[in-house]
């Protein structure tokens, strides 16, 4: 049966709802590929932040979305990411691929997410960093952690719903995302044209590389990659996609061009509007907003603050919720598959969701954001300190999984040449080649280097090489290990389900049952 066929039974047999249109896919996306939480990381290390940017957009991004829609229209289905790798290298191969795609989104939602949250509670409503709920370190834990969970926990709430209904929180918190930004363009611009921003400003030299080489290739790189990922999310329910073989294609091109806009205009906006005292102030994208509130009456400063705390919980809610329906549907198709329990293959037939992997992923999520706050609560750490930590690994195993993901075009492109592609990267097979090299050149190097920074990264952390390197490579030593006991796991329940129908089982039952007849 060809790939075409296959497809067509599956839809076929498919019931009857909710499909995703072009504009679904667009909102779902950006709900959930559009980073806020890295978004002053970026524009922090001033005007090469724009190089940078621009660079990596162009010479990753876009071989990056190509790539994948060529893949996503070609092979259209449920897991996209297992299956290609499945197609490609096998069943082991697909394996890793999996895991790491899925572990890396409940590391991201217990770190830099939730660390996200609770920084913005702390600046916005109380004023500063260190401010302690409940006025002392052990009220500050007990209070961070509830937060935390709740958050957390609403997000695989939400991924349990129907797609019919989790794809409009979806699209409320991609609109979430650009209100927010377009919030601070414009709040920037008035803050710009009032004369707030006196001091010194950046020049056109100060868009070209200033940074280290150690610095550009563990830092600013890896948050460069990191921004740009994830624009495939919606290929892992192609089996809820509207004509899928067209949908794709078009959805993945328009969002990345929206990403595009909303990432190089609001740090143009950082870089040029600011002085350059104000833009190494701005740290993350809420605080970039407080400080240019100051044209705003008192009152309503004060109001929009606390507003936008909420915005920015929904937005965040609503990326990791959708980054849980289509990681979570990649391994529980992948379990479904024996590469992993086949505990982790329930999807409810009510809502079509992969319901037992979703709760261990919150339970994973919360078991990382507990681990986190009491090592940097009863450590010598800061939130700083912690962000760093849980970035680092929360980018490397995220990126680690596409040296996986990216191969499978030109695997498949040898393996199954006859496949209709009703998208294919242009200029051939020497076009292929190129997407690919570039997308694994980017991978690999971010993947070395968060795993091994160089002085100069490790000097600007604010933690210790010691410290970084072992609860890196501790915690993928751990994943790792993870893949191959599970892999096991579905072997051997993949064996014990083929004995149960196999010949030699039947013959044993019929056997018995003769023998107790006598």
């Amino acid at each position: 049966m060809n790939d075409s066929t296959s497809f067509a039974a599956q839809k076929a047999r498919k019931p009857i709802r909710s499909r995703l249109n072009v504009r679904d896919l667009i909102f779902y996306t950006i709900a959930g590929a559009l980073g806020l939480d890295t978004l002053g990381a970026a524009a922090s290390y001033g005007g090469q932040a724009l190089f940078w940017i621009l660079l990596v957009g162009l010479t990753f991004f876009i071989p990056y979305q190509l790539l994948m829609a060529e893949l996503g229209s070609a092979f259209p289905r449920a897991g996209g990411v297992y299956e290609w790798g499945k197609m490609s290298a096998g069943r082991f191969y697909a394996a890793i691929a999996a895991m790491l795609y899925w572990i890396a989104n409940p590391l991201w939602i217990g770190g830099t997410m939730f660390v996200t949250i609770i920084t913005s509670i702390k600046v916005l409503w109380f004023g500063h960093t260190d401010y302690l709920f409940g006025g002392n370190k052990t009220a500050d834990v007990w209070i961070t952690i509830a937060i935390a969970a709740v958050f957390i926990w609403s997000i695989m709430g939400a991924a349990l719903l129907p797609i019919s209904l989790s794809k409009r929180i979806s699209t409320t918190g991609a609109a979430a995302k650009l209100l927010l930004i377009g919030l601070f363009v414009v709040l920037a611009l008035i803050f710009f044209a009032t004369g707030h921003a006196g001091g010194t400003h950046m020049s056109l030299r100060d868009l070209l590389p200033s940074s280290s080489l150690g610095i550009i290739v563990s830092a600013i790189i890896p948050v460069m990659i990191f921004k740009w990922q994830g624009f495939e999310v919606q290929v892992n329910v192609g089996d809820e996609v509207e004509d899928p073989q067209r949908t794709v294609p078009r959805s993945m091109f328009l969002t990345g061009g929206l990403a595009f806009l909303a990432y190089v205009i609001p740090i143009i906006v950082t870089i040029f509007a600011l002085n350059k005292s104000q833009v190494s102030g701005s740290s993350s994208l809420l605080e970039a907003i407080a400080n240019v509130t100051i044209i705003l009456p008192a009152s309503v400063a004060l109001i929009l603050k606390w507003l936008l705390v909420p915005l920015l919980i929904i937005a965040l809610g609503a990326s990791g919720s959708t980054w849980m329906v289509s990681a979570n549907r990649a391994y529980a198709v992948a379990a479904k598959d024996h590469v992993a329990p086949q505990g982790l293959a329930r999807f409810n037939p009510r809502t079509n969701t992969p319901t037992t992997a979703i709760i261990v992923s919150g339970i994973i999520a919360t078991f990382a954001m507990i681990l986190a706050v009491l090592i940097n609560s009863f450590g010598a750490g800061t939130l700083q300190s912690l962000f760093t930590l849980v970035l680092g690994f929360t980018v490397s195993v995220n990126t680690m999984a596409y040296l996986f993901i990216f191969p499978n075009l030109l695997f498949l492109r040898y393996k199954r040449p006859e496949t209709p592609r009703p998208y294919r990267v242009p200029g051939g097979m020497v076009g292929a080649w190129i997407v690919s090299i570039l997308a694994m050149f980017y991978t690999f190097i971010v993947s070395y280097f968060l795993l091994f920074p160089t002085d100069d990264a490790i000097k600007s952390s604010g933690v210790s090489r010691l410290i970084y390197e072992v609860t890196q490579l501790s915690a993928l030593g751990a994943i790792i290990l993870l893949t191959i006991i599970f892999y096991l796991w579905g072997r051997a329940e993949r064996r014990k389900e083929t004995f149960a129908f196999s010949p030699e089982k039947q013959a044993l039952e019929a056997q018995s049952q003769q023998t107790n007849t006598d």
